[in-house]
């Protein structure tokens, strides 16, 4: 008997001496159908090969960062992304052009085929930004668009595109929704401007 209460007794302790690990939950992002002008055809007979994004190397990470009293950057504790927002935005803007057929065909940066044009992309902001008191959030997406000839390696024209959206939620889950939302107006507007070039 008193081995059976020295057994109960060993099993209580070393259950109490181990920890559980919060799940993390990852996030994508997934953007609705965009709204923007496809009536150019002076780029129809070109090919267009997208560059890998440009940004900050916390970007470049699985890590999700959010901003408080606008400089301190701190990191979700239990949410993550699934694939890089630096290699997100550069496939989300490679399949919004696919999809507009303002060009012949479209390349992404791993393609071993020479485009006539490239378009490099600058992650200029790509964050959610938290008020003071921490009870609301904005999403906050800023990204610079440079079309290039890829013969002469001159700009033919370059703009910077930026959009904020209030979150439905202060978590991540809310943010996330958030940089769709900004995301998918940043490259309706990018979309437009490339419409206008290729006039």
């Amino acid at each position: 008997m008193i081995r059976v209460y020295f057994a109960v007794i060993l099993v209580f302790l070393l259950s109490g001496c181990s920890t559980t690990k919060p799940a993390v939950t990852e996030y994508k992002l997934s953007l609705k159908t965009l709204k923007h002008s496809t009536d150019s055809k002076g780029c129809i007979d070109k090919s267009l090969k997208v560059s890998q994004a440009f940004s900050s190397s916390s970007l470049m990470s699985l890590q999700m960062n959010y901003v408080l009293d606008g400089h301190k950057i701190y990191a979700f504790s239990q949410a993550q992304w699934n694939n890089s927002p630096n290699q997100e935005v550069s496939s989300q803007v490679v399949k919004a052009l696919r999809d507009s057929k303002l060009f012949k065909n479209v390349q992404n940066s791993k393609s071993r085929s020479r485009g006539d044009l490239i378009l490099e992309i600058n992650i200029e902001d790509f964050m959610q930004y938290y008020s003071k008191d921490l009870d609301k959030s904005d999403a906050s997406v800023g990204i610079s668009l440079t079309l290039i000839d890829s013969i002469s390696s001159e700009v033919i024209s370059t703009k910077t595109f930026s959009a904020k959206k209030e979150t439905s939620s202060p978590d991540a889950s809310g943010g996330v929704k958030g940089l769709d939302a900004a995301l998918t107006n940043v490259l309706e507007q990018g979309l437009d401007f490339l419409n206008e070039v290729c006039k």
